[in-house]
């Protein structure tokens, strides 16, 4: 997919190898200065303690923030999508309003075009994508120039109007998913401010649990990996083509297997 910034140039592994090799090393290096500090007795636990929970609650609110957004934009590709769905089944229905020439032209389109709207993000690679996507752009220019072949032959404006309410409501849902599925993305400040918090939050727990000499290899890797995940499901939720939390494309796979089968049968009716 077309990816922007160089966090989403990483592979979600690596981008969780990196969050854990962030804390990790963070809390080791700020356990450093801890210990330092500590032998020469020139820290106290309670200035230490607020400032660790100052830098905490502010992390805190850039994950919250993060995890909001692309939450957000996760359940916003999967309404665009039936939003899609049901716009592309309106239109193939409503072709029903155009001359009988004009209805086979603009339902064979639609059922190519659903055809190439249905695939899974997962395992399709960035050339063909921007195959699809041309070929979508060419039917749409060809259902709209149905439109304007009617209208130039003064063709009822009813129901011409009817048809394309519809075929806007299609070309307007593409451009939606497009933006929204492959283009909006955490901004890469955000992840460098992100990045930068957490490693100075780390930092600090690590200078607490040494200046106290408390650490231990355990809570280390426990933080380590829950914080770790949290940023690593915020960087799944912004993604649509990669990871565990992917849109299911079912309905639009189930509407491109009723306008095969319409298409077929229309086939085979023109053939007896």
């Amino acid at each position: 997919m077309i990816l922007t910034g160089p966090f989403n140039q990483l592979s979600l592994p690596l981008f969780g190898a990196f969050s854990i090799l962030l804390v990790l090393v963070s809390m080791a290096l700020g356990n450093l200065f801890g210990l330092h500090s500590a032998r020469k007795g020139t820290i106290s636990d309670a200035s230490i303690g607020s400032a660790v929970a100052a830098i905490l609650g502010l992390l805190a609110f850039l994950l919250a923030f993060t995890f909001n957004s692309t939450a957000e934009r996760f359940l916003q590709r999967k309404a665009l999508l039936l939003d899609e769905v049901n716009a592309i089944s309106t239109t193939y229905l409503r072709a029903d309003l155009l001359p009988p020439e004009y209805q086979r032209r603009s339902r064979v389109l639609l059922a190519e075009y659903t055809s190439l709207r249905d695939f899974d993000p997962k395992d399709i690679d960035v050339k063909e994508f921007e195959q699809r996507l041309r070929r979508s752009k060419a039917i749409q220019d060809a259902l709209w120039k149905i439109v304007s072949e009617l209208s130039n032959k003064n063709y009822d404006g009813v129901r011409l109007g009817k048809y394309l309410d519809s075929l806007n409501q299609v070309i307007d849902f593409n451009t939606s998913r497009i933006h929204v599925g492959t283009r909006y993305r955490i901004p890469p400040p955000i992840w460098a401010a992100l990045a930068l918090v957490t490693a100075l939050a780390m930092f600090g727990i690590g200078f607490q649990l040494g200046a106290g000499r408390r650490g231990s290899p355990q809570i280390t890797v426990a933080l380590a990996l829950s914080f770790s995940v949290v940023i690593l499901l915020i960087a799944d939720l912004d993604r649509s083509g990669e990871g565990w939390l992917v849109v299911d494309q079912e309905p639009m796979s189930e509407l491109n297997k009723e306008l095969q089968a319409a298409e077929s049968n229309e086939l085979d009716n023109g053939m007896h």
